[in-house]
């Protein structure tokens, strides 16, 4: 079977550096499947959590869930409940850390999660609590009242001051607020987003440090197509991003099993458009993040979401995604907790997704190119996702193309075949010789929670150092995938159009200058010129954004800078000439 790409294969999809970013969430103690890996418990100094995190920078670490709505914030000097009487608002904050500890988040715990993201490379979003903060104190009931921002203006002033400021990208306020009637009042929530807004730009305009980046506000963490479009006609105006929530079944579901047996577990919907129309209607600057997002909700599904048969799931998922303008990230549930995780609470051994996430950042850039080119291209599901070959639905082989992450100009095909006992052989026929990276589980079960890369090396994550994973380089063009095998493959001595960075073609400042100024048009044609520029921000490792003016301000500092140095020589040898005469 022959698959090719051509030299000007086209652009479907840009997505941020950050697309695979995470979450942590809000558990007690006493649920089984999260046990101590709460955003208030998890370990955050276990060197094995650390090196993780560090393999998937840079990244978004989304901080929200279920009971994000109910936790409280205590940011007093010594985070203890004081002993003076309280009355109102802080009275009920007061009363709400006393009674449950394992929703208080301290000023202390605070400080250890903007560490933990600052020195693994990650940023912060944060879901602020909205429900308890609309709740009748009489009746107990919710979006009774409007939203009291007294507690999340104590978080944002102290986060606001402090040095990792920078480590916080945004907030969200409220999580998945109209799933089940939990609030019928959009009125209200749309001036309780006015309301933050307001909070943050007096808050981040007080702290006088014009290198510190204002918080965006993402919004509104909903479910479904439906709901989403409705909460987004009334907060377009008020987001800076659209967020919302997709898993693919529950993981209480029996059917799941059948689903992760057999080929529908790889045919996702071939684009993730649904929300599209919405956010370009209702926002002056589309971007839509899956905030939160795994195979299975309700925790997951234990030996599936947690073994090699969901990475099939997971790898797919990217691929749709990447393509679906304007998605450019995706928070994959969970860090650690639950049965999706993609560290273990209990051991700190990576899952297999991990490992997916890992060789997916250290290898995929941020484009994703096409059309993929075969003869035989009649069972695949469109035109830039090639399908083999038991028909449109039933595909026991997928393959999508990207520009390589460190080899710019090359492509990388990301492969997986879930046939479960015949091998594939597929014939690349551009380039001259290829890198390939073959993920199968260990002893080439499906279930097994364990991966094996290129038949030999079992990828692990022991005491705190990420394995050296180097790719098997070949000069033979035919790339043979086990059963059950996900590939991700490197095509060298090829080049294609879209994948070739101009700032590294060019020759001379000149060049560069107008490459820095090409950024406004070719990189990001849906963004203007206050936004946050991905290409440049994360892969520099900056934690404060870059934006299009800094760009253009570089480019004519240089320009100018060439004026002065050339007026420099032009007088230098006037004055030779004169002095010569005399």
């Amino acid at each position: 079977m022959e698959i090719s790409i051509q030299q000007n294969a086209s652009t479907i999809g840009v997505v941020r550096p950050e697309f695979i970013s995470t979450t942590m969430d809000w558990w007690h103690l006493k649920s089984e499947a999260w046990g101590n890996s709460s955003v208030i418990h998890a370990d955050l100094t276990h060197p094995n959590l650390i090196a993780a995190a560090r393999g998937l920078s840079p990244f978004f670490l989304r901080i929200g869930g279920s009971f994000a709505d109910i936790a409280t914030y205590d940011m007093s000097n010594n985070s203890t409940i004081s002993a003076t009487p309280l009355v109102g608002e802080a009275n009920r904050l007061a009363k709400a850390c006393s009674k449950n500890r394992q929703l208080c988040l301290t000023r202390q715990r605070w400080d250890e999660i903007l560490k933990f993201a600052h020195d693994t490379g990650g940023r912060i979003f944060f879901t602020l609590a909205y429900l308890q903060h609309t709740r009748d104190d009489e009746s107990g009931e919710n979006d009774q009242r409007d939203w009291d921002s007294t507690n999340a203006k104590q978080l944002l002033q102290y986060t606001a001051q402090s040095k990792y400021a920078n480590t916080v990208f945004g907030f969200e306020l409220g999580n998945e607020l109209t799933h089940k009637h939990k609030i019928q009042n959009i009125t209200r929530l749309v001036n309780a987003y006015e309301e933050l807004r307001h909070i943050i730009d007096e808050t981040w305009s007080a702290t006088n440090d014009k290198n510190k980046h204002k918080p965006k506000i993402l919004g509104p963490a909903s479910i479904g197509p439906s709901q989403t479009t409705k909460l987004l006609k009334a907060l377009g105006s008020h987001i800076d991003i659209a967020t919302y929530h997709k898993y693919h079944g529950g993981g209480k579901d029996p059917s799941i099993i059948q689903h992760a047996k057999g080929t529908s577990i790889i045919q996702h919907p071939r684009n993730f458009h649904e929300l599209s129309n919405a956010v370009n209607k209702y926002m002056d600057k589309p971007e839509v993040w899956i905030g939160e997002g795994a195979m299975a909700y309700n925790s997951g599904r234990q030996n599936i979401t947690d073994s090699f048969v969901g990475s099939f799931w997971f790898t797919n998922l990217l691929g749709a995604i990447s393509k679906s303008r304007p998605h450019t990230v995706y928070c994959r549930q969970a860090l650690v907790g639950g049965y999706y995780e993609l560290i273990s609470h209990e051991t700190m051994k990576a899952r297999p997704d991990y490992w997916i996430a890992h060789l997916w950042k250290k290898l995929v850039g941020t484009k994703v190119i096409g059309p993929i080119l075969s003869p035989s291209r009649k069972d695949s599901p469109d035109e830039y996702t090639f399908g083999c070959c038991e028909g449109v639905g039933y595909d026991t082989l997928l393959v999508h193309t990207f520009c390589a992450k460190e080899e710019r100009s090359n492509p990388i095909f990301v492969i997986t075949n879930i046939d479960k006992k015949s091998p594939f052989s597929l014939n690349i026929t551009v380039g001259t010789r290829i890198t390939k990276y073959i993920l199968t589980g260990k002893g080439g079960r499906r279930d097994s929670r364990s991966v094996v890369l290129n038949g030999n090396q079992l990828l692990t994550i022991e005491n705190g150092q990420l394995p050296e994973i180097v790719g098997e380089d070949t000069d033979d063009l035919v790339i043979t995938l086990p059963p059950v095998s996900i590939a991700f493959v490197i095509v060298h001595g090829f080049q294609v159009d879209e994948c070739v960075s101009p700032i590294v073609a060019a020759t001379n400042e000149t060049s560069k200058i107008k490459y820095a100024s090409s950024l406004i048009t070719q990189e990001q044609p849906q963004v203007s010129s206050d936004e946050y520029v991905p290409f440049i921000a994360s892969e520099s490792e900056m934690h404060h954004p870059v934006t299009i003016h800094e760009v253009q301000q570089l480019a004519i500092a240089q320009l100018l800078g060439a004026v002065a140095f050339f007026a420099f020589i032009f007088f230098l040898r006037k004055r030779i000439r004169r002095s010569s005469k005399h």
